[in-house]
């Protein structure tokens, strides 16, 4: 299961006594309803976009109880038979966590996300042809943010918005960066064998537009 996790402060954020939701939009054109681990019928041709869980609460980290973490789940059921090509997030869709603070039901903050992810063609000589390997790794090393053992890089862009407000890109804190590199699923300790450190080096300090503070 593939998760977007947000923390940012409270003061600005004050939805944990508002009303909350996590949606998918595919294109610009429609947004994916149902949902719940894949047994709602309108989402089942649509995994990858399939919302199963939100978690919203604050942070219980050393110095951050200040903030509030918001934890959003898509595409589920990726079990282990499934690897390693586990299902990666759509770069059609558009990835939403909507706030509301004030009982109106209208979003007075929403994060959104968008995907990229690029194929980098690994190619392994067969037979004297040049052929293209169908994997989300090559075999080489997994230990960074984007490391010589991954085959397909995944990578986001975090924006956020309020109303009458245009939009505005959420950055890096440390060096105004724009995109973010997305971990590849735990695929098993072969390929990884510290996933938790390779996973905590894509734990990223950011600056939100209009936040007092640095999020992560």
């Amino acid at each position: 299961m593939s998760h977007t996790r947000l923390d940012v402060r409270r003061p600005l954020a004050r939805a944990l006594f508002g009303a909350l939701a996590a949606s998918v939009a595919l294109g610009t054109a429609f947004p994916a309803f149902g949902s719940s681990h894949r047994e709602a019928p309108s989402i089942t041709r649509m995994p990858a976009v399939d919302g199963t869980d939100f978690y919203m609460f604050r942070s219980y980290e050393a110095g951050r109880d200040g903030f509030v973490t918001f934890v959003a789940n898509y595409n589920p059921l990726q079990d282990p038979y499934g690897g390693p090509n586990y299902f990666q997030l759509d770069p059609n869709a558009i990835y939403m966590i909507h706030i509301n603070n004030d009982g109106s039901g209208n979003p007075n903050l929403s994060f959104r996300f968008g995907f990229q992810n690029t194929n980098l063609d690994t190619k392994l000589t067969v037979g004297g042809k040049a052929v293209s390997i169908p994997l989300v790794i090559n075999g080489g090393p997994i230990n960074g943010r984007f490391p010589a053992g991954i085959n397909v890089r995944e990578t986001y862009n975090i924006s956020v918005m309020r109303p009458g407000q245009p939009e505005a890109a959420v950055t890096k804190g440390a060096t105004g960066e724009a995109f973010f590199d997305k971990p590849i699923d735990n695929i098993g300790n072969k390929s990884i064998p510290n996933y938790p450190a390779y996973a905590a080096q894509h734990v990223y300090d950011i600056t939100v537009p209009g936040c007092t503070g640095t999020g992560r």
